[in-house]
């Protein structure tokens, strides 16, 4: 039998017989709270000032848009394409599928718009004019004296004694609510409150577990002469150790509000590890004029709402970070974990028409505004009204840009350029420039001019930007902290996401610890 399609205003003459079921439709409709689309790396991640909006989001709309363009092209019910005639009463094509899409919920939040100045900065040629940079006031360096210290005491300065007692504490609480709920289990006839001395033990353990990787866990405790380690099977027997690995907590599940209630924090479980990081990490060292924004990514494939897909990375699926890093070093300065497009960043003093990323930016640099600084990001957080308020709070940012960003000038984006040439316009104290290797590379900055160098590659000498260079260099400073990492990850398999991110913090603060 074959399939027929229905015209519009054959759709809309049905739907019309029926109209106390459709309006019940509707409204149930109307009521649901259904996310049409899955959360994906696109739509949760691109919120800026680009793609956010009032409204419905664009996928949504392109989805909606694309139902109707197939519905208009089967509106002829012969083969020589003559219309169907319509009641008189029938809607106007695509009347109803406007109210539906007024109906659904707004996923994005109301934000004023973009003030015009910023939608359509004025442009001009560009004329080898340097921007008027802020000096560089921090006081950079260790703020702490290391006078005399052994190596264990530059990990103390992460790790101390008060908060490994918090730790304590807060696992001893977990294994007394695990004990009250089986009370005939293996922990409650076994476990004992754990002490200081014995979560460093563990955590030393952890820390050569990196180093000496096994196909198991319990293969650390073998007794084949081949495959032995003695140090584990001396330390602490194997039912203690994954006693202690899962009674390991952070904060206490009676403090907790339920995911019913709108205050309920995803990362209720390590917001105390979370800030306990960011408050020594600042404390303990001030870093150099040139530093980086990017993504870091703990790889974890169980179900997690806050879990994120990003293909550019070697794992794909796992919890994604946002990192603040020293460019020279790599060290983690301040960082974030993303807890979905729903989160609430609101910075201090951050305009209200900021996207999402723009706000991440200025979370992360709350710490080093009006200090000189020079940030340097990827395309992923670079804009016009991003870079232009950084400017004003004296922190000048060089970063490669996307072509469909607001107020880029359309002389630079789509300027055909050959191999080594490159073309720029100015913006007071912004730049705009693009540059033609192989293939079109375009960039914002606040820091440099037009000057170009001579680079010798393999086979020629090309005329590069000395933006363009100085962003190869100092950008990788975020990809620069997990190379140290990446030959000590922990990466076996957990099924309790917050412990897995709890391990990759404790091996953060050894690889601060050792930078220092």
């Amino acid at each position: 039998m074959a399939k027929r399609f229905y015209s519009a205003e054959e759709a809309a003459v049905i739907l019309q017989e029926d109209s106390n079921s459709s309006s019940e439709f509707e409204e149930e409709l109307s009521e649901s709270d259904i996310d049409w689309l899955p959360e994906s790396e696109s739509e949760s991640d691109l919120t800026d000032s680009d793609s956010e909006s009032a409204g419905p989001s664009t996928a949504q709309q392109s989805r909606s848009e694309g139902q109707a363009r197939d519905i208009s092209d089967t509106d002829t019910a012969s083969e020589g394409g003559s219309p169907v005639p319509t009641s008189s009463n029938a809607n106007p094509r695509g009347q109803r599928a406007a109210r539906s899409r007024q109906s659904m919920p707004a996923r994005a939040a109301q934000r004023p718009p973009l003030p015009y100045e910023l939608c359509h900065p004025q442009w001009l040629p560009s004329n080898m004019e340097t921007p008027n940079l802020p000096p560089f006031t921090a006081r950079r360096g260790l703020q702490v004296d290391t006078t005399n210290m052994q190596p264990i005491d530059f990990l103390n300065i992460f790790l101390p004694e008060n908060f490994l007692q918090y730790v304590c504490e807060q696992t001893n609480i977990y294994a007394n609510q695990r004990i009250a709920k089986k009370p005939t289990s293996v922990l409650a006839a076994h476990w004992t409150p754990v002490t200081t001395q014995d979560l460093k033990m563990f955590l030393g353990l952890i820390f050569n577990m990196a180093r000496c990787p096994k196909p198991e866990q319990q293969m650390y405790w073998t007794k084949n002469p081949i495959h032995c380690i003695p140090i584990y099977s001396a330390k602490i027997s194997r039912c203690r150790f994954q006693m202690l690995l899962t009674c390991l907590h952070f904060s206490n599940n009676d403090d907790d509000v339920g995911t019913d209630n709108p205050a309920h924090n995803r990362l209720f479980k390590l917001r105390p590890f979370i800030d306990h990081l960011n408050k020594v990490f600042a404390e303990a060292y001030v870093p150099e004029q040139k530093i980086a924004i990017d993504e870091s990514l703990i790889p974890y494939h169980g179900r997690l709402a806050i879990k994120q897909y990003i293909p550019s990375k070697r794992s794909r699926y796992g919890i994604k970070l946002y990192k603040l890093c020293e460019s020279g070093s790599g060290y983690t300065f301040k960082l974030k974990i993303y807890e979905g497009k729903d989160s609430l960043i609101e910075p201090p003093g951050r305009p209200p028409y900021m996207g999402t990323t723009e706000r991440i930016v200025l979370d992360l640099l709350n710490p080093l505004l009006h200090q000189g600084y020079h940030l340097y990001v990827d395309n992923f957080y670079t804009s016009v009204p991003l870079f232009k308020h950084l400017f004003s709070v004296q922190t000048p940012a060089c970063g490669t840009v996307r072509a469909n960003r607001k107020g880029l000038p359309a002389e630079v984006v789509h300027k055909k350029l050959k191999r080594g040439e490159t073309f720029s316009q100015r913006s007071n104290e912004l730049l705009a420039l693009k540059f033609k290797d192989k293939q079109d590379v375009l960039a914002l900055t606040t820091i440099h001019s037009e000057e170009t160098r001579m680079v010798r590659t393999r086979t020629q000498e090309i005329v590069k930007p000395l933006a363009i260079m100085q962003y190869n260099k100092f950008m990788g400073a975020v990809d620069l902290s997990d190379q140290f990492l990446s030959p000590y990850r922990l990466d076996r398999k957990r099924k309790i996401w917050y412990k897995k991110v709890a391990l990759y913090f404790f091996q953060l603060c050894l690889q601060n610890a050792f930078i220092i």
